[in-house]
């Protein structure tokens, strides 16, 4: 997204890495470089495309929790204080994809991220931090397909997406039962099995190995596109008695605006 398209990026002409050099920006691809600079101004980018989801993030791309530490560290060099925006933003991707695993580990995730903002507030005694979704997707609840049930522990034993379990199936798909049981642990049935080599293409296979997983899980799903219900908001620190009661999201920035002009 920041390289012109004659580098193969997606902006038309301008290169936005060099462009943000020329402003004074200090670039870097290492998490490290962060943590030792000294600098003002830092665009640190950590992968080609999206990052990875929790579930196969490796060593070398930083996890949320630890972005989250080295820009706090950076931001709060500034004795005028500073305003962070964190986005825990791939808990969105995997409710559209209907991937519980992925929406689960990626939201604890964002959770040890919250804990690193909480952390910083109570030691430094004059921070707000406030935690709200911008909307929710999937429709996913906890229990479904008609049973009083739950069973979330199924979703520790999975060690990949569905779009990464697609990935591994063969041509016709007849290793489905074998890519199942590594990276989910669940011994599927024949019929499920066959959901999954009826699947015209990768996408649709990702899709019926999702919920399949879900099934098992006991989570359940209502849409693949964005619902209208309420979202939680959390908010801890100074000023957080303003967030209280049903809130329409336009009144967050006013509310953290006031605060900020104190």
């Amino acid at each position: 997204m920041f390289l012109p398209e004659s580098e193969g990026g997606e902006q038309e002409q301008d290169n936005l890495i060099e462009k943000a050099e020329a402003d004074g920006f200090t670039y870097t691809e290492n998490l490290n470089d962060i943590q030792a600079s000294e600098e003002e101004k830092i665009l640190g980018l950590f992968h080609e495309e999206a990052m990875s989801p929790e579930l196969e993030r490796p060593e070398e791309q930083p996890s949320i929790s630890e972005m989250t530490t080295s820009a706090i560290q950076s931001l709060e060099k500034d004795e005028d204080g500073f305003f962070l925006m964190v986005e825990g933003s791939q808990i969105d991707w995997a409710g559209h994809a209907h991937d519980a695993a992925w929406a689960m580990t990626d939201t604890e995730a964002f959770e040890m991220a919250v804990q690193e903002a909480v952390d910083y507030a109570e030691a430094e005694g004059n921070t707000l931090v406030v935690v709200a979704g911008d909307h929710e997707t999937g429709g996913m609840t906890v229990g479904g397909y008609d049973e009083y049930m739950a069973k979330p522990d199924v979703l520790r034993d999975v060690t990949a997406t569905g779009n990464k379990m697609a990935s591994e199936l063969n041509d016709d798909a007849s290793n489905a039962a074998e890519v199942l049981s590594t990276f989910t642990g669940i011994d599927i049935t024949d019929e499920e099995a066959e959901r999954i080599q009826n699947a015209e293409d990768e996408e649709t296979r990702a899709s019926e190995i999702n919920s399949i997983v879900s099934e098992y899980a006991y989570v359940g799903w209502s849409t693949s596109q964005h619902t209208g219900t309420d979202v939680p908001l959390y908010a801890y620190g100074a000023g957080s008695e303003e967030f209280t009661g049903l809130l329409d999201n336009t009144e967050l920035p006013e509310k953290m605006s006031a605060l900020i002009d104190q």
